[in-house]
């Protein structure tokens, strides 16, 4: 079945059979066994919770709502300290981020020491839109003391986005993330959120799960070189396995997207 754009086409219940035949239809590889981690169900959400932890998936991918940060509008009246959960959707927890997005008019930017002329500059109010730059805590402490600046560097602690320098004034910030897979009540009945390019990887993942649990080692060791079956996916450097693939090593949309375009490189350093 053909899909729209990012959209899941398919249900766990879906990809049960697909998992026992990767176990040669054993009959205790079943949705009725008394345990619920015994089930296929149960090894395809943990398989779908590890792959789509690391891995972007356009199916995941969203925008949280635009928040405004500024002087006393963090954590307890902090000035650079901020909820993670403030920028994501109600719900949702994040795997993988982008860069948060910090909108400015022409002069702000001008005051921030941002070449203006090689921002995308919007015609509605002349507000460009920075990418933010992540820095370690260690290396963002120097700023977060800092009042009055125009925070462009940002890092994580905890449940918090720390911004540095200070905000002097309140500023439009947006985070373009991933979510994680969540899973129903009723797991038979919930959307497998990757391509369907990725649902032979998903199931044998699955059933590599379910033969170590059924004490069928053999057969697992056989499915994991099974799932890493293109020899092009073993890094020489590190010797490990770096993209599942039986015969091509899966690649992902965003891969797809930019194999024909330019690419821009934006050389930099920082002492931590």
């Amino acid at each position: 079945m053909l899909s729209t754009p990012a959209a899941s086409t398919c249900t766990i219940a879906g990809l049960i059979n697909k998992v026992r035949a990767y176990l040669q239809n054993r009959s205790d590889a079943s949705e009725s066994a008394a345990n619920p981690s015994m089930r296929p169900s149960a090894w395809l959400q943990d398989a779908l919770r590890e792959i789509t932890s690391d891995n972007p998936f356009e199916e995941l991918r969203v925008t949280g709502p635009v928040q405004t940060i500024g002087p006393g509008l963090g954590f307890q009246g902090s000035n650079y300290a901020y909820p993670v959960s403030m920028f994501i959707a109600d719900g949702d927890d994040v795997t993988v981020t982008e860069d948060p997005v910090i909108f400015l008019t022409a002069n702000q930017a001008a005051v921030g020491m941002i070449p203006v002329q090689t921002m995308n500059t919007s015609n509605a109010g002349n507000v460009v839109a920075y990418g933010m730059d992540y820095l370690t805590p260690k290396a963002i402490q120097s700023l977060l003391f800092i009042p009055g600046g125009v925070p462009f560097k940002y890092t994580r602690y905890g449940s918090q986005y720390w911004f540095g320098p200070q905000p002097g004034q309140p500023y439009n910030v947006y985070l373009p993330y991933q979510r994680r897979h969540t899973f129903n009540p009723d797991i038979l009945t919930t959307p497998v959120c990757v391509p369907q390019d990725w649902f032979e990887i998903v199931c044998i993942a699955a059933a590599e799960r379910g033969a170590t649990v059924l004490r069928w080692n053999d057969h697992a060791a056989y499915l994991h070189n099974l799932l890493y079956g293109d020899p092009k996916t073993l890094d020489p450097n590190t010797g490990k396995y770096a993209r599942p693939g039986l015969i091509e090593a899966r690649i992902l949309q965003q891969e797809r997207d930019r194999r024909i375009s330019t690419i821009q490189i934006m050389p930099g350093a920082q002492r931590y």
